[in-house]
């Protein structure tokens, strides 16, 4: 700050101090001379025009010094001595704050004699003393004086209301007294007079209140500590506001987790099912990711529904009106990779259009561009795709102008993309372009949870379609939820149709599901009763489960027969027409 940054300020203390018999300086923090007063030209012998915009270590270096040490701390600097040709003057330094931060410190100076105790008593001192109020109370810290006894001296209005004591038990008081009494655990003043420096600590006031305590030692011409300086601020109220802020924040996490699950329950009337805990995660972080433009990478086996997702992202995205284009990249010949995803231009090969055709990516524009198995391009689309995401520009297969395209990217995959990179077959640089934020969606056997959910939607879904409403029985639905469905929600989808359309009754029972899902962990016997073998079948099954575990208790053919009452060579047809003859 300048004396021209500041005019309104500044000649406030004109009109102030233009008269006082006390030199008065305003500085700057780069230490040009803001305001200057008579008494003060008269000292640095100088006129009073002389001093505005002038640097005041050019004048006297020792008062500057003074003056940046109170910039520094931001603490009134008392009793500074330094000559002024045969003037020995005394030098006190005061902060002048502005929205929390010191602008400019004013700087009172006296000569010796003006400060001597038989002149206490005059004008001059006393206006010095009701400037030096005037300043202390126009803290919003709490400030206290106290002398090299460690007696108060000094104290404002801020420092009484936080020990909660009026000033006439303050004042004069020794600060130990006021430790005995309990006023505060711990005394910063004495551990400054006592070590002769600057102690911060934090201090827990009788009130009840919590302060932060910085004491500054002012010293004399000796060398000595003359005053202490201590500066109070209240940490009860910051206290306050950080936890007014964790409990807002607490509260916005709350309101934020509530928002997600209602967006959940909406999604889930369009069959986004999401009942487990790990499935919920991953449409949590796909709605928090959806309205950003980041690339997503969305990773899982075959069928799990990263379509879907890429759906979701997309609608739920401030480019949900927007275009869905879906690029299958393992259906596109390597040869045509670049003309199907970039377009051409007019006469650009032998075949094609005449007219030119745009590529996929700008169909795209203002929309999503979703780009699934993107492991199965090939190194040179590779390296054309990543010139694609580093800028968002391309040229068409047989142009000249590069065209800019606004589309969000998002990738899916079946494979592990860094085991894809390692191997080198896939780029390092275009891994990372898509692996911005990445989201796993791990299969259907790992969230079993979300299998009766699914089966529910799916044959309201296709029962509404195809206009037939049926049921799963509950033993049917046991069935089903114990199947690892390798083909993941597809599959149980396509399983759900085929049981729809296929069955005679309003309710699915166990007979009319796939046989891989009625003999997935069962038995030979359990097996040929689920599928419904004859009695023949039955009786042979359950006389051969007899005969092995008999033998596998007694260890030989002819033991075993000898307790199941048969001759050993009635056993061994027995075996060998079950193709066990081995045993």
């Amino acid at each position: 700050m300048s004396y021209v940054e500041s005019p309104d300020l500044v000649a406030g203390y004109a009109s102030r101090f233009n008269e006082s018999q006390v030199g008065v300086l305003l500085l700057a923090k780069d230490g040009t001379v803001a305001y200057g007063n008579r008494a003060a030209a008269h000292m640095f012998a100088v006129e009073p025009a002389a001093f505005a915009g002038r640097s005041l270590e050019s004048f006297k270096p020792a008062a500057w010094q003074g003056a940046l040490a109170v910039f520094r701390d931001g603490t009134p600097l008392l009793g500074s001595r330094f000559s002024l040709g045969n003037q020995d003057v005394i030098a006190h330094h005061f902060p002048l704050f502005v929205d929390g931060e010191v602008r400019l410190v004013t700087c009172y100076l006296l000569d010796s004699y003006q400060a001597e105790p038989y002149t206490l008593s005059s004008t001059t001192y006393k206006e010095v003393v009701s400037q030096l109020d005037t300043i202390m109370e126009s803290s919003f810290d709490g400030l206290w004086i106290c002398d090299h006894r460690g007696i108060v001296v000094k104290v404002n209005q801020a420092a009484l209301k936080l020990v909660g004591l009026p000033r006439e038990q303050v004042e004069n008081r020794n600060v130990d007294d006021l430790l005995r009494e309990g006023r505060f655990e711990e005394s910063v003043t004495l551990q400054v007079l006592q070590r002769k420096t600057t102690i911060t600590m934090q201090q827990h006031l009788k009130t009840g209140k919590i302060v932060l305590a910085t004491g500054v030692p002012i010293f004399d011409s000796a060398g000595e500590v003359a005053f202490v300086v201590i500066n109070d601020r209240d940490l009860t109220l910051l206290d306050r506001l950080r936890r007014e802020i964790e409990e807002s924040q607490a509260q916005l996490e709350h309101y934020r987790i509530e928002l997600s699950l209602k967006q959940i329950k909406e999604l889930e009337a369009n069959h986004f099912i999401c009942r487990s805990r790990t499935m919920k995660g991953v449409y949590e972080q796909a709605l928090r990711v959806a309205p950003t433009n980041s690339t997503v990478l969305i990773s899982g086996e075959t069928g799990v529904g990263k379509g879907l997702l890429a759906k979701l992202i997309h609608k739920e995205s401030v480019r949900g009106k927007g275009p869905f284009i879906r690029v299958d990249c393992a259906a596109i010949p390597s040869s045509l990779f670049e003309s199907e995803m970039f377009g051409y231009a007019k006469g650009a090969f032998t075949g094609a259009d005449f007219r030119g055709k745009p590529g996929l990516v700008e169909l795209a524009r203002s929309g999503t561009l979703f780009l699934d198995e993107i492991s199965e391009i090939n190194t040179e689309g590779q390296v054309k795709l990543l010139r694609f995401l580093d800028e968002r520009r391309f040229v068409p297969v047989g142009g000249s102008a590069e065209k800019e395209v606004d589309t969000r990217v998002i990738a899916a995959t079946n494979k592990d993309l860094a085991s894809e990179v390692g191997a080198g077959r896939f780029r390092n640089d275009l891994f990372y372009r898509f692996h911005v934020v990445p989201l796993q969606i791990p299969p259907l056997r790992e969230r079993p949870l979300d299998i009766a959910d699914l089966a529910r939607s799916f044959l309201q879904k296709i029962g509404e379609e195809n206009r037939v409403y049926k049921q799963i029985s509950p033993e049917a639905m046991n069935m089903l939820l114990k199947y690892p469905f390798p083909g993941n929600v597809r599959e149980l989808e396509n399983i759900v149709e085929r049981m729809l359309i296929m069955s005679s009754g309003q309710e699915i029972q166990v007979h009319d599901l796939p046989s891989e899902v009625r003999t997935h962990h069962v038995g030979p016997l359990e097996a040929e009763l689920v599928q419904g073998a004859d009695l023949r079948h039955r009786l042979r099954a359950l006389e051969l489960e007899i005969i092995q575990e008999t033998l596998k208790r007694f260890g030989s053919q002819r033991r075993a027969a000898r307790h199941l009452g048969l001759s050993q060579s009635s056993l061994a047809r027995k075996l060998k027409r079950s193709g066990d003859s081995n045993r």
